[in-house]
């Protein structure tokens, strides 16, 4: 990380808003000096853009003040797009014409952020970026709810640049990523120096590639694996990552990844070295639990579950 990055560790209070449900949960910095992640509450709903007024209500009655919005995967798109050659005056309108083409609803719908790829990513051709776009009428309306009870929202961020955020926080080389394996899915997040330049969701989780079952041996229950399906999605995963290690080189021409950072439950971080070995690229294990507290509402809740909100803490400020 560059000398003149810190971070800032002040309290902050976050709502993660996923398709099903809301989460609250808290950042800062413990007496100690280390930072801590502490999930305060949640509240399952099957729409939660479309029960508004219920769902701010609750909010309220956990936190007051100010708060940051975290989207959850499944709220935005990440579109990898080359951007029009127009003079910078003109760009913005030029992006917007391009996520017009490539939005599944009306542009007038839609809030847009970018990340412009490095100069590296387009040697002699089109300039491209990254186009982050969400519906802006609910997010619109659930502003405009919150601050009719009080609350300010300072940030509105999404979850894929928190595992990019996470991952440069570990990072050993200019070309490296970030690979987030969750129970039902994952995600491959690629950066160059400190930005990222190309991320992908896989249908492929843990559930896939763990298929178990326990038999009677004798008198004692014995877990076996039920290879067939796990070693078929497996296969299915190396080569969905694989392609993306190849589109980074040849495509964006970036160079070779030099390593990935492997988000999981800890209990499985046998998957990186066979991912490794699949690839032949290393994967270096990153368990958030070794750079903050992490605090679970209650007892019963898994701490992994909440592995892609650790990069909130590092939200950098240049100074």
């Amino acid at each position: 990380m560059s000398a003149s990055t810190v971070y800032l560790y002040n309290t902050q209070n976050w709502l993660y808003m996923l398709p099903n449900g809301l989460t609250l949960f808290e950042t800062g910095k413990t007496k100690s000096g280390l930072p801590y992640l502490a999930i305060k509450a949640s509240t399952a709903s099957a729409k939660p853009f479309e029960q508004i007024d219920a769902q701010t209500r609750w909010v309220k009655s956990q936190v007051a003040g100010r708060l940051n919005i975290l989207l959850a995967d499944g709220l935005y798109q990440i579109l990898l797009s080359d951007v029009p050659d127009v003079p910078e005056a003109e760009m913005a309108a030029a992006i917007e014409l391009k996520a017009g083409d490539l939005l599944s609803y009306d542009l007038d719908d839609a809030t847009l952020d970018t990340i412009h790829l490095p100069k590296e990513a387009y040697r002699g051709r089109m300039r491209m970026a990254l186009i982050i776009a969400a519906r802006k009428n609910p997010l619109r309306l659930w502003l405009m709810g919150l601050i009719r009870l009080g609350i300010r929202v300072d940030i509105i961020d999404i979850e894929t640049t928190q595992l990019r955020n996470l991952a440069l926080v570990k990072q050993n080389f200019n070309e490296s990523g970030v690979f987030h394996l969750k129970t039902h899915n994952s995600r491959l997040v690629l950066n160059y120096h400190q930005e990222m330049v190309l991320t992908r969701t896989f249908d492929i989780g843990l559930s896939s590639l763990l298929s178990e079952s326990t038999v009677l041996e004798g008198e004692l229950e014995v877990t076996v694996a039920e290879d067939t399906q796990a070693i078929i999605q497996f296969e299915a995963l190396v080569l969905e990552i694989r392609r993306s290690l190849d589109y980074y080189e040849s495509q964006l021409g970036l160079g070779a990844i030099a390593e990935i950072q492997f988000l999981c439950d800890p209990q499985h971080h046998i998957l990186a070295d066979r991912l490794a070995d699949k690839l032949g690229v290393r994967f270096e294990r990153l368990d958030p639990n070794d750079l903050m507290d992490i605090r679970m509402a209650q007892s019963d809740q898994d701490p992994a579950d909440y592995f892609g909100l650790a990069g909130t803490l590092f939200r950098a400020a240049a100074q």
